[in-house]
């Protein structure tokens, strides 16, 4: 008898996880830090993405072109 470590590893690093499609395609910031004038301008907010699950939306006017609908 074996240790499942053996007999069913993981499939892939949980770094991507969870397995799923994101929920929106756009990022998104979550949580904004409060301002404070006494300190100089800086970076506030961030947006990720999850990896893997984005799409590419992108509107072509071109009337000649074989992708223009």
């Amino acid at each position: 008898m074996s240790h499942r470590k053996f007999e069913a590893p993981r499939h892939g690093h949980l770094g991507f996880g969870p397995r799923k499609r994101t929920r929106s395609h756009r990022g998104r910031v979550k949580a904004y830090p409060k301002d404070d004038a006494k300190k100089p301008v800086h970076m506030t907010a961030f947006m990720g993405y999850k990896a893997g699950m984005t799409h590419i939306v992108r509107d072509l006017e071109r009337p000649g072109s074989s992708k223009y609908s």
